[in-house]
């Protein structure tokens, strides 16, 4: 029974993280705040692509939704994070030797 909830948390969660992924890739050259904006509506709509896989009554559907959704908007953030982190100047610059 294990295996089967940890093949579907696999499976709810793995889309999401390489949307996540390919939409940080794909938007570079925006401004932050609408990349933000954007990460948020493709989370949203990621998640709704559940509803046309399982019939409406199903149990697990929210959980399948809320999963999609969280790893959609954690990857994306994680990789908007990588992403300044390379931007930004180094804390320390390098040493310039000086020439006695």
């Amino acid at each position: 029974m294990l295996v089967f909830l940890f093949l579907g948390l696999i499976v709810a969660v793995a889309p999401g993280l390489l949307v996540g992924y390919v939409f940080v890739a794909v938007s570079g050259k925006l401004p932050l705040t609408v990349r933000v904006l954007l990460l948020v509506v493709l989370a949203m709509g990621a998640a709704a692509l559940w509803l046309g896989l399982g019939e409406p009554a199903n149990v697990l559907l929210p959980l399948a939704m809320l999963v999609s959704f969280l790893a959609t908007l954690a990857s994306g953030a994680a990789f908007l994070g990588l992403e300044a982190r390379k931007r930004r100047a180094p804390r320390y610059p390098a040493p310039t030797w000086q020439s006695w």
